[in-house]
């Protein structure tokens, strides 16, 4: 599966529903498709009526050799941070349902052949709704897999948002942009509350094991990686240590509840440490913790300590980012994923592979840029605040293919979403209306890494040299390189490319709107978060 079909979203669930009366009655075996929904807390595929109806019920859990695959862009489609974390949440999850009478049949093959030889007559396959066209196809195999069979179906349940679309005053097709529209018209006009969690299931009755599933979870060397790949350990300077699984998912959410969440908005944009932020995003993309489970914990911290606060509020804001991403992928289908974007804006896009290189090594020769590329390189993580400036300074200052560096984010991230990566990924490349954010790499270093601590953690070739010059070391005299030992060249890369100060065009044809340099804002109609970035979901 390369990196160029990922194309296209489209909602299914009403259609689903309607599918779902006639066949559920004769379903007597139940299998349970896990795939972005790695947990028994909160997870609606243990509540659907068919599960609760079939005499025999069989977990699975397939490694799909599509995903370890080279994409069309050069990387490996999921990388070994995200791999390992993965692998990880898989064995947290078959240890839960191992205390719960069951266990979870563990494959490395393709779901739709895995399916199609393990599901016989009377049987339904349960799993959780996606909404875009890679995860979409495969359903469609299994479908067809399925229907050869009688009596034998999927069943796709909603499971992945903090908002259920029934209770959006819209429809998921409709949905209202920019964000902040969105968000007003949730906050103003959503008639019910936040669904409450599903409860955990105590007891898995009628578990029975699927044929040739693996005694254990594949190995990387199993799932295709080198021996040097393998060996790739997460570098100890990263901000905390990720450990995939439910288990470890919740227990992360209780102590930043408890101990961090007070100072949230005022520490969200930081840089060094595992405080700064939730992070609860790894677990959130694997499914191994809802968000649900997230608002419902912070609800009850709020109960317990004098109601909402600037920082509950802004947590559960990132969530509804999320949502928005998800929402706006089952909108704009296809186009999420083209090179022109949503509003079919017109550029033209550079793919040096020399200068897509030295950015993903984190040579670029601008330290900011630098230290944050090499943070993601050797632990799969990236805050917030480096993911915006990364990603504009690829496609504003290098003019590269944005969809190079939504691949890059794609393989290494340990909390990739696609919704989420290629939607933001398309928004920072100005492909989807309203304001772009071009980011001045001097400032935003300045503004967020005053001291350079974080420049001079991941780039310890610049640990000598001035405060005044570590986010500019170019500007160092042939003196002051020698005294600091770092000699530009040799020591640490030239830049690149000259940061450019003159915009580069991406006003769709026929648009009347104008820039406005000082703004950073296109005046008139459809600008969006005056004054607010766009959120890659870092949290």
């Amino acid at each position: 599966m390369q990196g160029a079909s990922r194309r296209g979203a489209r909602s299914t669930l009403q259609k689903t529903k309607k599918m779902q009366r006639s066949y559920i009655a004769a379903a007597k075996h139940a299998f349970l498709w896990f795939r972005n929904d790695l947990r028994i807390r909160d997870n609606a595929i243990f509540h659907h009526p068919a599960v609760k109806k079939a005499d025999k019920i069989t977990p699975i859990f397939c490694f799909d050799p599509r995903q370890f695959e080279t994409t069309a862009y050069g990387s490996r489609k999921t990388g070994v941070f995200r791999t390992r974390f993965l692998q990880q949440s898989v064995e947290d999850l078959k240890k839960s349902l191992k205390d719960l009478g069951g266990d979870l049949c563990v494959y490395y093959d393709k779901p739709e052949d895995v399916l199609s030889k393990i599901a016989g007559e009377d049987s339904i396959v349960i799993c959780q709704e996606e909404v875009t066209s890679e995860e979409l196809n495969i359903d469609k195999l299994v479908s067809n897999e399925l229907s050869k069979k009688r009596n034998c179906k999927l069943i796709k349940v909603w499971g992945p948002s903090l908002y259920h679309p029934d209770d959006l005053p819209f429809a998921m097709e409709a949905l209202p942009e920019p964000f902040t529209v969105m968000r007003n018209q949730i906050e103003r006009k959503a008639q019910v509350e936040i669904r409450k969690e599903f409860p955990k299931p105590t007891k898995l009755v009628g578990y029975e094991e699927a044929k040739g599933a693996l005694k254990e979870v594949p190995s990387l060397s199993d799932l295709g990686f080198s021996k040097e790949e393998i060996d790739t350990k997460a570098d100890p300077r990263g901000v905390m240590e990720f450990i995939g699984g439910e288990t470890a998912g919740l227990k992360r959410v209780k102590y930043y509840t408890n101990n961090h969440l007070k100072t949230y908005k005022k520490t969200r944009n930081g840089l060094v440490g595992e405080s700064y932020s939730s992070k609860y995003a790894p677990w959130l993309a694997n499914g191994c913790i809802s968000p649900r489970t997230v608002y419902w914990m912070t609800r009850d911290y709020e109960d317990k300590n004098g109601g909402q606060t600037v920082d509950t509020y802004w947590l559960i804001f990132e969530l509804l980012w999320r949502d928005f991403m998800r929402f706006y992928c089952v909108k704009h289908e296809n186009s999420v994923f083209k090179l022109e974007g949503p509003k079919n804006v017109r550029r033209s896009w550079s793919r040096d592979e020399k200068l897509i290189n030295s950015w993903k090594e984190g040579k670029t020769g601008i330290p900011w840029v630098d230290a944050n590329m090499r943070e993601l390189l050797r632990t799969g993580f990236m805050s917030n605040r480096g993911r915006q400036n990364v990603a504009s300074y690829l496609v504003h200052d290098l003019g590269i293919d944005w969809r190079f560096g939504a691949d890059h984010f794609e393989s290494l991230l340990l909390d990739h979403d696609v919704c989420s990566n290629y939607g933001n990924w398309v928004a920072a490349a100005g492909l989807t209306g309203g304001r772009i954010n071009r980011f001045n790499m001097s400032k935003q270093a300045k503004d967020y890494d005053a001291n350079g601590a974080f420049v001079k953690l991941w780039c310890p070739e610049l640990k000598e040299v001035d405060p005044k010059f570590v986010h500019h070391p170019w500007l160092m005299s042939s003196a002051d390189q020698q005294k600091a030992g770092c000699v530009i060249g040799n020591d640490y890369p030239k830049p690149v490319k000259s940061l450019r100060k003159v915009f580069t065009s991406s006003r769709p044809s026929g648009s009347s709107k104008k820039y406005n340099k000082k703004s950073r804002n296109f005046k008139g109609k459809g600008r969006v978060h005056r004054g607010r970035d766009r959120d890659f979901f870092a949290a």
